[in-house]
């Protein structure tokens, strides 16, 4: 987006800002009031996590400071229904009730609602977020799609991370932790507050560590090392006014798997530049947002030489209205401007999208609520040098327009104090990542190329959850069965096998596969005593079948969910806490899947067996005073490897820490 444009966004918005009147969700307020996490993610409208019209999980900044964890997807590896698949020390791959792979694009992360998620080759870069874990809330897990929320890609699920609030919330935080394969991990949170008017917090990550090891290439980047900083300022300007500006910056070198099946050299640098808006006027609560992220990446190893500049500009405006004591409606328009740079891309490729979207919330009678959703997105894509031939292919480039509405229903029923019910039902689209609409790179005998005939995956889904709150024992029970239908899947131009062109050429051409369906759920229980105890237990089932051929899915292993899928996943955690002194131990056992890697003797990606496993994490920490508290973390404390994935295994961490608060 020009800078012209940027400024046409955003000085309506600082207009406003001097003469209108707003507020925010108090998430402190609420939480005490409420005696549970409140969460704005499922709808937009902040609400109580059990009275979510969607299977939703929230992770505490208890729940993470327990966990001992250096980076999110060790957090989020406890998680029912989650698989986190770990390729390196600084690599994971992330999914939500199957249909993980290296670079999985079907789940959407937020940080504060701003996407984190990378459209180039829709993936998250999961180290590189930029944030501490000591400035985060809550990690708020949306099982299911809920496109009609966020858009394109929020197909098997929403991921936003909820950091607190500089205005309302003073963190000041230093946190270091060292320990085995010379791993050092540091972070830092400072806040500075003018009381009622403006919050300022800083923060910044730096971690570095020895490599697993086995799977050796001759780049292979032995000692990754990833740096973040980010500052947040949050201005009051007056009682229903504020203003919200936030930057950040980050930077990784490391190994990447992606889903050719081997590592590449990755280098990147990200930064992004946020300005929000709340204003509480007389036709209701209006939010307006402007963000723009930009990412460097490069990749100059043996394998292939690729580097691109990817952007992508987001103005959002949304207004929820309160009507009399049982509506409540949220209406906004969005706008996406994603450009990607570089020679394989024709020198520049940009999609332009526009969208609209409502929510109507409706409260029956106090145990009966409705919730409908629905979006409609109108997307245009372009790519230069588009008149291109690719051999056996012809011209596989040109303007593409897509429209597709998405939506999401759900009725809430909650006959007794303690028992919710839940019906939902919702449609999804992901879309083709960049590189699979428009990249067109050759080395030697062979050429990859995206396509911008490429069909996005239209998923809808169909669900039902329960669950009871058990007073007697501080104990929920929560359960969730869904049934799931995807018309198509995608690979992109490195997953989906190779042909040969009559010239013989070697040809990797992203395309469509046939589609394919899931089902499963989760159930678990969870509870806590006033004695210091804490406890989890939970079980996830996710059954995926594929319609594609069997041959076909034989040469693409990488769009073989069936096959990568580990189907039976089972969770549980047990704490206590007495006096300055807590205890933590979590475990997960995993059933067995097929990964995917690339086998240099075959010139092909081939499946590898990972077996079922076992990993056990633990925590022990001691509060010295109320300023100071020292830990010892071990992760995957039963075995000193263990294969969870295709690519190299994951090795026992142990690391001691120092954690200060002021």
């Amino acid at each position: 987006m020009s800078s012209v444009s940027f400024w046409v966004l955003t000085l309506p918005i600082l207009v406003l800002a001097t003469s209108a009147e707003a507020q925010t969700v108090d998430y402190t307020a609420a939480e005490q009031m409420f005696g549970e996490p409140v969460t704005v993610s499922a709808t937009g409208k902040p609400q109580r996590a059990s009275e979510a019209p969607a299977s939703i999980d929230i992770v505490t900044a208890e729940d993470i400071r327990r966990s001992g964890a250096t980076d999110l997807p060790s957090v989020l590896r406890f998680v029912p229904g989650l698989d986190v698949r770990r390729y390196g020390q600084f690599d994971a791959a992330v999914g939500i009730r199957g249909y993980n792979t290296a670079l999985n694009p079907r789940v959407l992360v937020l940080l504060d609602g701003r996407q984190v998620y990378q459209d180039d080759y829709g993936y998250t870069l999961w180290s590189q977020i930029p944030v501490t874990l000591a400035e985060i809330r809550q990690i708020e897990i949306i099982r299911g799609p809920n496109a009609a929320l966020y858009g394109f890609n929020a197909v098997s699920g929403v991921i936003n991370i909820v950091t607190y609030d500089p205005l309302r919330d003073r963190k000041n935080v230093v946190d270091l932790r060292g320990g085995t394969q010379a791993q050092v991990y540091g972070e830092g949170t400072a806040t500075v507050q003018v009381p009622d008017r403006l919050g300022v917090r800083v923060s910044a990550k730096g971690t570095r560590a020895d490599e697993f090891s086995g799977n050796r290439t001759a780049d292979a980047i032995d000692a990754p090392h990833v740096g973040t900083g980010s500052v947040d300022a949050r201005f009051r300007v007056n009682e229903k006014a504020q203003l919200d500006i936030a930057a950040t910056v980050g930077t990784i070198e490391t190994d990447y798997y992606q889903d050719l099946g081997s590592y590449i050299p990755l280098e990147n640098t990200s930064d992004s530049l946020r300005g929000a808006l709340s204003v509480d006027t007389a036709i209701g609560l209006m939010q307006f947002d402007v963000y723009r992220n930009a990412t460097t990446f490069a990749s100059g190893g043996s394998q292939f030489d690729l580097a691109w500049k990817q952007d992508v500009t987001v103005a959002k405006v949304s207004d929820l209205v309160r009507l009399g004591s049982d509506h409540t409606i949220r209406v906004g328009a969005e706008y996406r401007r994603n450009t990607i740079s570089s020679d394989a891309f024709g020198g520049e490729m940009g999609s332009d999208l526009f969208a609209g979207s409502a929510m109507w919330n409706w409260q029956i009678v106090p145990s009966l609520s409705l919730t409908n959703a629905v979006r409609m997105d109108v997307m245009r894509i372009e790519r230069g040098e588009a008149d291109i031939p690719v051999p056996g292919v012809g011209l596989p480039f040109g303007e593409r327009r897509i429209t597709e509405p998405s939506f999401n229903s759900a009725l809430l029923w909650s006959p007794t104090d303690v028992d919710t019910f839940r019906l939902s039902a919702a449609r999804a689209l992901q879309l083709p990542s960049l590189v699979s609409y428009g990249l067109l790179y050759s080395q030697g005998p062979i050429t990859v190329a995206g396509t911008t005939d490429l069909d996005p995956s239209a998923v809808v889904n169909y669900e039902a959850g329960y669950s009871r709150k058990l007073p007697g024992l501080g104990a929920q029970i929560n359960a969730s069965v869904f049934v799931q239908e995807s018309d198509r899947t995608i690979g992109s131009p490195f997953a989906s096998g190779f042909n040969f062109t009559p010239q013989g050429q070697v040809l990797a051409l992203a395309r469509n596969f046939d589609g394919s369906s899931a089902v499963g759920g989760e159930i678990g229980i969870e509870g806590a005593s006033e004695a210091g105890w804490r406890w989890n237990l939970s079980y996830a089932l996710a059954h995926i079948d594929d319609r594609s051929p069997a041959d076909r899915l034989a040469e693409a292993p990488s769009v073989n969910y069936a096959e990568q899928n580990p189907a039976h996943s089972v969770v549980a955690g047990l704490g206590y806490t007495w006096r300055k002194l807590e205890i933590d131990a979590r475990a997960k056992w995993q059933s067995a899947f097929a990964d995917f890697q690339f086998d240099e003797t075959m010139a092909r990606t081939v499946a590898v067996e990972v077996p079922d496993y076992v990993t056990f994490d633990a925590r022990i920490g001691y509060s010295i005073d109320e300023h100071a508290t020292v830990s010892l973390t071990a992760e995957q404390f039963n075995s000193a490897d263990i294969r969870t994935s295709a690519g190299r295994q994951t090795e026992r961490r142990v690391l001691a820490g120092l954690k200060l608060e002021f």
